[in-house]
């Protein structure tokens, strides 16, 4: 390996989770409340990544198409609680009323959990760190090293140098299948037509009038009227909504925090490059000055917004994944498919931006569908698991299942699994369902 003569330390464990996302820390929790010797890696300064970095919030729903049955609990429950405790969440049955924590959506938005994003990276270090998981902030991911079906290490920069982790598992939650590309795993990128879903950038606003809002929409069961659609439509006219989705997006917070979701970078690019995605983040944070402007003037009850922060990395909904024992389909989603190794139960609905401004988008009448343990494990390797939108998925069912709920409960079995496979000698296909479902469960998962 190219960089063994430049390493500066070395680390050993079993378990070494690449991403400190939503996907890594449900990882980094499976595995070490299931007993295992974790090192959780991320590149920035804290956990959460969508979630902080991106300013990504709410959570979307953990519920069930009516919102009557809480359906992802597990890490993720036992996290929202913690928040709810501290004052920094809603929780998510108290979020079924399409109201501004909803965003005043009418359908997909019943038990969803909106958070202060301080408070989630404090909750989220706090917990990591009780299960024992050592956590390296400031590792940038290089390259992995291979032999045969078997990854036996990574290698990062740090501002001193190159550091290497030796580890028996590797749970790869980086959103990019870094780890598994970089030795050869199979990766799925794109649909045929290589077109990605855009990238956005969030911003955080406050002063808004909640009161003027929820008195004019909560009763309101006009669509159009929810989204802004008479104020989008003039302030088109005058050329002043000349970029960001069609629709008013907006979010309340815990503290009066309002986020913004409506900037989109339209040209479909490899987010995997430094360059274009430099671009995009320039291209970004001007949109939302232009999108903050027209809220100010054209939307009820924000003339006196302030704007707060624009998010620090842009939201990628989709790059590489992998190519995993089971691929998922999007007609397993629209059919409630229910998988005999099922790792997680969920109800979210299909939902893929396009570059045309739209999305497509659907709500079934159905209680759940589920997520295999196959759809975990790379079929290349025998030591690794993926979690979060490297699931191994298809472009439709990728636009369900990769929000952060699910995201979580996906690291949070990979977690499971490669901490059982390390004690037992196990490989990741060969993991035994029963024990991985058996050690869900007395996590609190709900299977």
């Amino acid at each position: 390996m190219i960089f063994n003569s430049k390493v500066k330390k070395t680390f050993d464990c079993d378990v070494l989770v690449v991403g400190g996302g939503v996907a890594g820390y449900g990882a980094a929790m499976g595995a070490g409340l299931a007993g295992a010797n974790v090192i959780l890696t991320e590149q920035n300064g804290y956990l959460g990544g969508s979630a902080t970095a991106g300013l990504v919030c709410p959570f979307m729903t953990c519920y069930d198409t009516l919102g009557q049955e809480q359906l992802i609990k597990g890490v993720f429950d036992k996290l929202i609680r913690k928040l709810v405790q501290n004052g920094d969440a809603i929780a998510p049955e108290d979020c079924r009323k399409c109201d501004s924590f909803s965003g005043y959506k009418l359908e997909g938005h019943l038990g969803t959990t909106p958070f202060n994003r301080e408070g989630l990276k404090v909750a989220m270090e706090q917990t990591v760190l009780e299960t024992g998981v050592n956590i390296k902030y400031h590792y940038t991911f290089l390259q992995a090293e291979r032999k045969g079906r078997n990854i036996t290490s990574c290698y990062f920069a740090t501002k001193n140098g190159i550091y290497k982790i030796n580890a028996k598992a590797f749970i790869d939650c980086t959103g990019d299948a870094m780890v598994c590309e970089s030795v050869g795993g199979e990766c799925y990128f794109s649909d045929d037509n290589n077109d990605l879903q855009p990238v956005s950038t969030f911003f955080l606003i406050d002063g808004v009038d909640k009161e003027l809002l929820d008195s004019q929409l909560i009763d309101n069961n006009n669509p159009a009227e929810r989204a802004f659609m008479s104020a989008v439509e003039q302030a088109k006219k005058l050329g002043e909504f000349p970029c960001g989705t069609a629709k008013v997006r907006i979010y309340e917070q815990p503290y009066g925090i309002w986020s913004v979701n409506m900037c989109q970078i339209d040209k479909p690019f490899d987010v995997n490059d430094p360059d274009l995605i430099t671009n995009a983040e320039i291209e970004g944070r001007r949109q939302c000055q232009i999108i903050f402007n027209f809220l100010k003037n054209y939307v009820t009850g924000m003339k006196n917004i302030r704007l707060l922060q624009t998010s620090e990395s842009v939201g990628v909904r989709e790059s590489r994944r992998i190519v995993g024992e089971y691929t998922m389909t999007a007609k397993d989603v629209q059919s409630n498919k229910r998988f005999e190794d099922t790792v997680v139960k969920l109800a979210n609905s299909i939902d893929v931006h396009t570059s045309s401004r739209t999305v497509y988008r659907t709500y079934e009448n159905k209680d759940y569908y589920t997520i295999p343990y196959r759809s975990l494990v790379h079929k290349d390797f025998d030591n690794v698991w993926s979690a979060g939108k490297t699931v191994s998925a298809d472009r439709l069912a990728l636009g369900a299942i990769r929000v952060m709920p699910p995201s979580m409960a996906m690291g949070q079995a990979a977690g499971v699994a490669a901490s059982i496979a390390v004690k037992n000698g196990y490989t990741a296909k060969s993991t035994p369902y029963s024990t991985i479902k058996n050690i869900l469960n007395e996590q609190g998962a709900n299977l």
